[in-house]
């Protein structure tokens, strides 16, 4: 169940939801959205009043009628769907406001202080193109322990490691000796944008750190230096990417991957036990993950911006071995805290934010902070897409009455599901809503693609099954209701 991190890189870029299966009610214009927000100064003073105190005392569920669960079955738009609701509804003790947000890199100056933090006086070295004879040694005597069954012998079968030790043996005989060493201390330095023919076109901050070939990790990648998509005479496009973090113990990192999509998945509480289709690949509790992630938040220094929102437990199965389970790990999510209000978890979701005349230009993806841990000490983190939080547009928001969210709720979600369902081949779909969170959401701000607002917004979370005639299929979504003007949120464009 350990990856190696070139592997992890890979899959972490792949997103797995679906293609959007419904069109967004498009939302109301935005300053009457605002103008919406401002509402009743009497009641919003009071929620004030209470929000104010230590601890805060505002209480949503009163303002706006909203039910501590939500136990319901929605009719679908054909005898295949079955829809359900049955959650607990998230909401927050602060006020919910509107900010102005926009897309970040991560600084030099925080930079150092993650290192310092994390690394200390670790000795690090810089990464470095090409290998050694000392390298490549080390890469064979690797591949001998995985071919002997000593190091992650439920990951490779010895046919596999055969072949790799012959191509490094191959590779050692033209390698140079060793490769000048270049320490890391937490400098970022500049690495080259290449187009899709090699060409540099542009440059970024990186820092790839290594403590050894199997130790500790320290990478950072910040956005390229060109603010324009940058178009090649062959049609060649460079879009800029977002800023990443990441950070792990060990080269070979806890992870999950179920490559099917069949096996059983578990969102766990704090105080769950393991479940028992579980507990014969892991031992760890959820408390014991919780609080290993809490920590490594307090490590970083970030434990005030940034809180736990979900436990998963998730199946590890491999196609090579005709995607038999061989173990499980532990992703826990995070997100940021804007004045005390957690920005809603995108699960995976990314965003365009489409240039104003051409249709092409940069991503910007939600902001994930996630970490993977299983029975070893290792960590493996991965931040991207940080925010940075400017002005508040509404300090404190009046929202829609919940009964007014539930009705849209209750005509949106089986169009979600209708245009799937409808296929033929489609047997039947059974849709839950497992989580439903009020916090904020971020979205496109009119006129300009360099900044966002995040309002408040109700975040409906479902577990999807297709039965179909040539195989199930198993889907995690999101349907996004402003809760201020109660339309639909579309994230994939952002409004």
């Amino acid at each position: 169940m350990k990856r190696l991190l070139s592997l992890i890189l890979v899959l972490l870029m792949l997103a797995c939801v679906p293609t959007p299966e419904v069109d967004a009610v498009k939302q109301k214009n935005q300053d009457a959205m605002i103008e919406m927000a401002h509402g009743d100064e009497e009641t919003l003073a009071a929620a004030a009043e209470g929000a104010a105190k230590t601890p805060p005392t505002l209480d949503y569920f009163e303002l706006y009628d909203i039910p501590e669960h939500l136990s319901l079955e929605i009719p679908g738009l054909s005898d295949k769907v079955r829809i359900t609701v049955d959650a607990d509804i998230n909401v927050p003790k602060s006020p919910l406001p509107i900010v102005r947000a926009a897309p970040t890199d991560f600084s030099q100056e925080q930079v150092y202080d993650l290192w310092n933090r994390l690394i200390g006086d670790r000795v690090m070295y810089l990464w470095q193109d090409g290998e050694s004879k000392e390298t490549i040694q080390k890469s064979i005597e690797f591949w001998m322990q995985i071919q002997s069954g000593e190091l992650v012998k439920d990951m490779y079968d010895p046919e596999e490691a055969a072949e790799q030790i012959e191509t490094l043996k191959k590779k050692y005989a033209d390698a140079p000796d060793t490769l000048p060493t270049q320490y890391a201390d937490g400098t970022l330095v500049i690495g080259d944008m290449q187009d899709g023919h090699g060409k540099v076109v542009a440059h970024r901050t990186e820092l790839q750190a290594y403590e050894s070939q199997y130790g500790v990790r320290f990478n950072v990648q910040n956005n390229y230096d060109n603010t324009e998509t940058i178009r090649e005479t062959d049609g060649a496009i460079c879009v800029i990417k977002n800023a990443s973090f990441s950070y792990s113990t060990a080269s070979h990192a806890p992870m999950a991957f179920d490559a099917a999509g069949t096996l059983p998945k578990f969102v766990l509480k704090a105080g769950d036990p393991i479940p028992e289709a579980a507990r014969d690949y892991i031992h760890t509790t959820p408390a014991e993950i919780q609080a290993r992630a809490q920590a490594m938040l307090e490590q970083m220094g970030i434990a005030d911006r940034f809180a736990i929102s979900e436990i998963k437990l998730l199946p590890d199965a491999d196609a090579r071995y005709d995607y038999r389970l061989s173990g499980y790990a532990y992703r826990v999510d995070c997100v940021r805290l804007v004045n005390g209000v957690p920005v809603c978890n995108a699960n995976g979701l990314n965003m365009n934010l489409y240039a104003l005349e051409d249709m092409v230009a940069p991503e910007w993806c939600y902001e994930t902070l996630y970490m993977w841990f299983d029975d070893s000490e290792d960590v493996f983190l991965n931040w991207s897409s940080p925010t940075e939080t400017q002005e508040v547009v509404e300090s404190n928001c009046r929202l829609q009455p919940f009964s007014e969210i539930r009705r849209v709720l209750e005509s949106r979600l089986p169009m979600l599901l209708n245009r799937r369902a409808s296929s033929e081949h489609v047997i039947s779909c059974t849709a839950n809503v497992r989580r439903i969170d009020l916090g904020l959401w971020r979205i496109r701000e009119k006129n300009t693609v360099e900044t966002g607002l995040l309002v408040p917004a109700y975040c409906f979370y479902l577990d999807i099954r297709y039965e179909q005639d040539f195989g199930d299929d198993n889907f995690t979504d999101i349907l996004i209701i402003n809760a201020v003007d109660g339309t639909v949120i579309d994230p994939w464009n952002g409004y």
